[in-house]
């Protein structure tokens, strides 16, 4: 993989039902309500209904996933004295 193209992060969505993202380092956890992705810009959380990923080009770090979009969030970590996302996400 070429590190020079995963430097750059970029979301964009189209009519909450195509979301491209750039950027992107690995999937970590996915199915049709939900993606966990981890960034150059840290991990980003995709809830939705009936997600799928439409194109996926992982040399150059970029995702395309259709469905209906309800939020995306990025998630910090390294938040003290609280539980981790990712211990909620796989309970």
């Amino acid at each position: 993989m070429n590190e020079v193209l995963y430097k750059t992060h970029e979301v964009k969505i189209v009519n909450r039902d195509l979301l491209s993202l750039t950027g992107i380092t690995k999937i970590s956890n996915f199915d049709i309500d939900e993606f966990l992705l981890n960034s150059v810009m840290g991990n980003i959380y995709i809830k939705g209904k009936n997600l799928e990923v439409l194109q996926l080009d992982t040399d150059k770090g970029d995702i395309k996933i259709k469905g209906k979009i309800n939020s995306i969030s990025y998630l910090d970590s390294k938040k003290e004295g609280k539980e981790s996302i990712f211990t909620k996400l796989f309970k």
